[in-house]
């Protein structure tokens, strides 16, 4: 007997009411227990996409559709939502948008409570929901209160105590430390393999979704690029970057590696195709330098830069207590010193107090105890229209920071708070507008662009003010990889001019390519502070800040024995320690 797919999308295009073509003849099917991967930079329809499989389009959004679809035997076009409620479930990538109550608790009771489930149900399946995401012990919180990641950690339960036949996840853990991204992960695999929950999750992070999906889609400009199991996606390296899409980092490296040395893809087309994990790429490689086809011949990686002895930022003995009915210790005697000129980036776990701790730096908090100091001067004695003329904060949520009727109005504001002449105003305007590629959307109002562009609004509107410090907090939320990209190399173009880089991040493969200081952090503590490819050698240290190094960090420490000196953290730099074994 063929089983019918659970959820069949045949010929679907969609243009938004007074809006872009969207999606373009999409088709595909998914099985029940299946997970779907679907992967596409920015605006390649990838949201539209789920939208159209919970009923927000046609419901919330309309425009022109063509085509059909079918989940759970539903026309999500026709059947009313409480009907499709009960069948699918939707987590979207900006979390505060699907909270409605006052605290935790409460939203892992709205869903089920809704489909009239049984008291005793809603509490086992709300326990079961805060326990595997993570969130048990903050049920009595209010969803403000946490951070980024916690509130993602929050709407991903909320989604789960549903228990759906669809699982519809849109950058479910964009906000999420290495660890929590595993583990995050891994429950959904869990659900797939033992609930028979059918699972479609749009991810940025794809050596996760290499190792969990069944099948991966592409998307770019609303057309299906490419379908298939994981290693025929992650195979087409090119074809993933001409679209947008960065493949896992040991995937980039086999790929290069297979150019560098006739033979080489040959080999791993033998033992079932290119590479996806770490595992994988070492019990390659191991092979090939035991038999002699390769050998490795040491080279030293780049040395990290001097340092300016001129010290911007300083935090003493600071510690940070958040008033509530049950106090919050965020911070816990911290004591650091950035210097002028540095690219510096601050890693740990959600929670661990690093937005808390730079929120110091902008008077935006004050110390219960410590001082914190901006080029020498305490913070406290300085007014907020002072200290920001010389560091400009990116934060997470960009909606945080505008609220002006347009994009160009963002940008102006803050300078002409500072009083700069017209001409002035008008040139930087150009040239912020310009370097995060968002000219044509000068006039548009902010709300209506996407969470990405929204954040790049907000980045416009910083590197406009010309800040000594820039500090950007979690800059790859809501990026694609090429996005992600343009943030940090606007970064490092400012530190060639001797400005001072603070970077959140829980983007390894991003901070070990343009960092070159990390300072880890955990419950309010600072664990490690030195250069990268030391810090990402501190195996205890990275596991109690819920870290992973970089995949090529741990391939090349799993070479150590073969001559791998130091910790490598680009792929370009693996690939420069190999030759050929008859060179």
């Amino acid at each position: 007997m063929i089983e019918n797919p659970t959820v069949k999308v045949d010929n679907v295009t969609f243009t938004y009411e007074r809006g872009p073509l969207a999606l373009q003849e999409v088709s595909f099917e998914v099985k029940k227990g299946e997970i779907l991967g679907i992967l596409g930079a920015n605006g390649a329809g990838k949201t539209t996409l789920c939208f159209h499989l919970n009923g927000i389009i046609p419901t919330v959004y309309t425009g022109i559709e063509k085509g059909s679809i079918s989940l759970c035997g539903l026309d999500p076009w026709e059947a009313p939502i409480i009907q499709l409620a009960s069948k699918t479930s939707m987590v979207l990538q900006d979390p505060e948008s699907q909270f409605t109550t006052t605290n935790v608790a409460s939203e892992l009771f709205f869903g089920p409570a809704n489909l009239a489930v049984d008291r005793d149900e809603i509490l086992r399946r709300a326990a079961w929901a805060a326990k595997v995401c993570g969130i048990d012990g903050l049920e009595e919180r209010k969803p403000k209160e946490l951070s980024g990641g916690q509130k993602q950690r929050v709407a991903l339960a909320a989604g789960l105590t549903m228990l759906p036949e669809v699982l519809i996840l849109d950058e479910p853990t964009s906000q999420l430390d290495p660890i929590g991204t595993t583990e995050v992960f891994d429950v959904i695999m869990q659900l797939a393999n033992t609930e028979s929950m059918t699972i479609i999750i749009t991810s940025h992070k794809t050596d996760e979704i290499a190792r969990l999906a069944s099948k991966v889609l592409v998307l770019s400009e609303g057309r299906i690029k490419g379908i298939g199991t994981p290693k025929e996606i992650f195979s087409q390296t090119e074809l993933l970057e001409s679209v947008g899409v960065n493949p896992p980092a040991v995937t980039m490296f086999s790929a290069k590696m297979a150019k560098k040395f006739p033979g080489f893809q040959e080999r791993y087309d033998r033992i079932g195709g290119i590479p996806l994990t770490i595992n994988e790429s070492y019990s390659l490689l191991k092979d090939l330098l035991d038999e002699g086809f390769l050998q490795l011949e040491w080279k030293e990686p780049p040395a990290t830069p001097p340092v300016s002895d001129k010290i911007v930022l300083e935090a003493e003995n600071v510690t940070f207590v958040y008033p509530a009915r049950i106090p919050v210790t965020a911070l816990r005697d911290v004591n650091l010193t950035i210097h002028q000129g540095e690219i510096v980036a601050i890693v740990g776990q959600n929670g661990s107090g690093k937005t808390t701790l730079v929120k110091h730096f902008l008077g935006l908090l004050e110390a219960t105890q410590g001082v914190t100091k901006v080029e020498g001067e305490d913070v406290s004695e300085l007014t907020t229209g002072s200290i920001a003329k010389s560091i400009s904060l990116i934060l997470q949520n960009p909606d945080y920071q505008l609220f002006c009727i347009s994009v160009q109005k963002e940008i102006e504001f803050g300078l002409k708070n500072l009083g700069l002449p017209e001409d002035e105003i008008a040139r930087r305007v150009e040239q912020s507008l310009k370097e995060v590629d968002l000219e044509v959307l000068r006039d548009i109002f902010p709300f209506r662009l996407s969470f990405g562009d929204r954040r790049k609004v907000a980045a416009a509107a910083g590197i406009a003010m010309d800040p000594e410090v820039l500090i950007l907090d979690e800059p790859t939320t809501a990026q694609d990889y090429r996005g992600r990209h343009v943030l940090c190399q606007i970064a490092t173009r400012m530190q060639k001019k001797g400005k001072t880089i603070v970077m959140i991040s829980h983007d390894m493969d991003l901070v070990a390519q343009y960092a070159d200081r990390l300072i880890v952090m955990a419950e309010g503590r600072i664990l490690a502070d030195g250069p990268k490819r030391e810090v990402f050698g501190m195996h205890e240290v990275m596991e109690k800040a819920f870290l992973k190094p970089p995949q090529i960090t741990q391939l090349s420490q799993k070479l150590e024995s073969y001559g791998i000196k130091k910790n490598l953290v680009t792929v370009d730099e693996m690939v420069a320690c190999f030759k050929g074994g008859g060179a």
